[in-house]
Parts: C-alpha cells; structure tokens; sequence
C-alpha cells in the first residue's frame, strides 16, 4: 500500500479544514464537530463550484474553433491568443504573449468541393467532410472525377497519396482509413514539391460516387482551396492571477492548438475553455470577496503547440523566480464516446502521490453532487500530453513537478488499464473487470468531425467536472500544509 494513499483521509480531512477557512473569507473559522466541519467545507465549495459556467465554456469552444485550426505560429494561433489575452485582461488577470521559436507553418483558410453527377446541373452537391491535407497548396478548378490518376482529372484514390498515384490529377480527393466515427482523419502530405490540393473525404460521401462509376457514370468536380504557409513563432498566452506570495504559483494549462490540424473542438478547444473559466471564476470570487486573495500566485497557459511550446517554457523555468508548485493541465476534456466519467493520470509517478490523493479526494467528497461526476478514477501513465514535459522522468538531474492532466478521453478508442496499487476507482461502473479501469475514448479524435457540434456543444457537462475538480484542488493544496 502506498505510503500516502495509507493516510490519505487524515490528508483529506486538513486539506477541506483549510478550504473551509479560504472559502469563508476574512471571517473566523470555528471549530465544530468533524462532520459538521466537512460539511460546511462541502457546501462552500460546491457554492463556489456553483459559479462555473458550462454555458460560457461551450461559446468559448466554438469561439476557438471559429479561428481555424489553431495550428503552432499560423495565422489562426495569433488571432485566438490575441482574443484569449483580452478575455484574461477582461477577467482581471495579468497577460503575457511568449513568442515561441519560429517554425515553418501551413493554414487552409477557405475551400469547398462540389460534385455534379447530372449533366446540365448547376446547383452541385457539397462534400461536407471534406478537408485539405496539411501543405496542400491553394488551387481552383473542375475536372471528370476519375478512380484512378488521369491528365486533369479530379482522382478518388484510397491508396496514401504520392506523386506517382496522382500524376496528372488536377486534384485529388482521398478516402483514408476512417476514425470510429466516421469522419476522415485529418491528413498530412508527404515530400515536398506537391502542386495540385489533396482533400480527406469520408466513405459516406467516396461510397456513393465510385457506385457512380463503377456502373459506368460520370460525375464532374469542382474544388477551391485557398492555403497560406510561412515561417512564424507561436503564441503562448500566460496570465496570472496575484496571489499573495508571488514565490509560488499553481500553473493551469492546455494546449491551444488542434494537434491534427482540424476543428480541434474536444482536443484541444475544450481543454483552453476550461482553463480560461477556472481564471474568470478565481478572479471573480476574489473580486467578490467570495474567496480571499490565494496564497500563491495562479498561472494560466494556453500554449501555442502541443508539447513543444510547453518545452520551451520548461526550459526557461530558470530564469523564473518564482516556483511552480503544482501543475493541472487539461486535454480531451469535453466528450467521452461510451462512458461519462472523469479521469485524472498519471498516479503511478511517485511525484504525484501527494496530488493525485488530493484530487481524488475532491471527487470523491463531492461525487455524484451536482456540477460533478458519478464515476472517476486515476489511471497511470498514457503520455502524449503537456503535463508529461514537466516530468522528465528519464533525464538526469531534471526536477520533476506535480503535474497532472484532468480529461473525459484519451485517444480514439476505450482502452484498459490496470489499477494502480492503492488507487482504485470511485463508484466504478459494475460490469467492469476486477483490477482494470477502462479509459473512454473519442470516436472523432483528430477528424474533421471533431466539431463542436458533435463533442463540447453534447456533453458541457464533462468541462465542468474538469474546471470544478481542478479549480478546488487547487484551493485545498494551498493549505501550506
């Protein structure tokens, strides 16, 4: 049994003491009987967790995704920083842009493809899943839809795009591998020197028209892409909230790119609207005197690339005089395919055993309450996310933080996972196997279905268990205990 999860409700009991006096403001607290204690640090938290709007997160997602896809240094990164910075300054907080190292980046601004499998019709039908493979240059034009490479013609082709398979196409659409959902993937071209647009498109709209030809009819395309690229640095947006002692400070975070290159509405839109809404609800509570100003100072970071710009600021950690406490940091956290539950990783690095028992102790005191889930669990490592880059478990000499990811899915797919000793899950789900924890997946993980509309805009809920578990956390590890 670990050393921490043995003493974890003694933890648990002066972490809610304390929250109990940050949340009652300037006033005394009086001690009462323990559980009546408790009760009043429940009740004052879930006041506090009352505040969190899931309304104002699902607009901010769609207001993100509106930008574009977002991507490290491009156009869309800019302007979505430029609108997060004014939404931090509006909320009270103190705002600075990092300009991260300046890499080479590509944004599709506006396309639409249209097929015509009349003759004499001018009115087309849409592709509606379609979307330009990351470096497609811009292009306009029509020609016959082909399934195989042909001298200006439009090429269905479900073979990875070369410039072998596609010599002499005038633009090619592709029917790639499929995500669960059934939207395409997002893709990305190979080589360099391509000079014709590659669009993903999905089997419900490729099926229909190579039946077309296949029973020996035609069908005419049209295609507009307009691109740009360049060579520029990313945004990262850091805003902070003063605490009292500006030594220390607990950094929330998200990547603000899509990763993909698409919509990038759960991943990772959803993780950005929950950060910037854990940053109006402190400030606005301190404003109100709701809360006391916090002890420490709170960051909030929306990076302009996944994992890279997150590395930049690791490395400049030195040159900060304050020191990072603590790290809650969000990704996939607005949609879950099968299971409505909510996940904090990883529990299995020895640096996390203090936080990882403090978190699941604010699930489990407000489990099932309204604005919080019913079932939740820690789970050990998954990787592939920025709370990873502060801890550097494989370098020498490297510090490694407390930092953990709050999310409702991983990746595209369920996947099972052992029980971490002395974690188990919170009120599971029944027909789970004994010892195993299964995380839920996103069945538009990095497509173009990744839209608002079939993940953040259906299940709100799931932002508001992450800004509420994260925000609280947060609170109660400022105990200086």
């Amino acid at each position: 049994m670990h050393r921490k999860h043995k003493h974890e409700p003694c933890c648990r009991i002066r972490s809610v003491l304390f929250t109990a006096c940050l949340l009652a403001g300037a006033g005394v607290f009086r001690p009462i009987a323990l559980s009546g204690q408790e009760e009043k640090a429940f009740l004052s938290e879930r006041k506090l967790a009352e505040t969190v709007s899931e309304t104002r997160m699902v607009e901010t997602v769609r207001r993100l995704v509106g930008f574009g896809a977002r991507m490290y240094g491009t156009p869309s990164n800019h302007e979505a920083a430029a609108w997060l910075a004014g939404a931090f300054r509006e909320a009270g907080l103190e705002v600075a842009i990092r300009q991260d190292t300046p890499r080479n980046w590509y944004q599709p601004v506006s396309w639409e493809i249209r097929t015509f499998e009349d003759a004499g019709t001018t009115a087309g039908t849409t592709l509606k899943t379609s979307w330009p493979f990351s470096g497609s240059p811009s292009g306009k034009g029509e020609g016959e839809l082909s399934l195989q490479a042909a001298a200006g013609a439009v090429c269905l082709i479900s073979a990875n795009p070369t410039a072998e398979n596609t010599a002499g196409c005038a633009a090619v659409l592709y029917e790639g591998p499929a995500t669960v959902s059934g939207w395409p993937s997002v893709g990305r071209l190979r080589g360099t020197g391509w000079t014709i647009p590659v669009f993903a498109i999905s089997g419900r709209e490729a099926t229909p028209l190579r039946d077309k030809l296949n029973g020996g009819g035609k069908v005419r395309v049209s295609f507009a892409l307009e691109a740009k690229s360049g060579n520029g640095a990313a945004a990262t947006v850091v805003a902070t909230l003063p605490g009292k002692d500006h030594s220390k400070y607990i950094l929330f975070c998200a990547h603000g790119d899509s990763d993909s290159g698409g919509p990038g509405a759960n991943d990772n839109a959803s993780g950005v609207a929950i950060v910037l809404e854990i940053a109006r609800t402190a400030a606005a509570a301190v404003r109100s005197g709701a809360i006391p100003v916090p002890p420490w100072d709170l960051r909030f970071a929306s990076w302009g690339g996944e994992i890279s710009s997150t590395r930049e600021y690791v490395a400049d950690m030195g040159k900060d005089t304050a020191k990072l406490q603590a790290v809650f940091n969000y990704d996939q956290s607005g949609f879950g395919s099968s299971k409505n539950a909510l996940y904090v990783e990883p529990d299995d690095i020895v640096a996390n055993r203090e936080i990882i028992t403090l978190v699941r102790a604010v699930m489990k005191d407000h489990l099932g309450k309204t604005g919080f889930p019913e079932h939740a669990a820690s789970v050990k490592s998954q990787g592939g996310t920025d709370s990873y880059e502060f801890q550097r478990t494989r370098t020498p000499g490297a510090t490694v933080y407390p930092s953990v990811t709050l999310y409702t899915s991983a990746w595209a797919r369920e996947n099972a996972q052992p029980v971490t000793e002395g974690f188990p899950p919170l009120n599971w789900y029944a027909d789970e196997k004994p010892g195993m924890v299964t995380v839920d997946g996103d069945r538009f993980y990095h497509s173009v279905g990744d839209t608002p509309a079939n993940t953040t805009d259906t299940e709100p809920f799931n932002m508001g268990w992450c800004a509420r578990v994260g925000l609280l956390s947060a609170l109660r590890l400022m105990s200086g205990r």
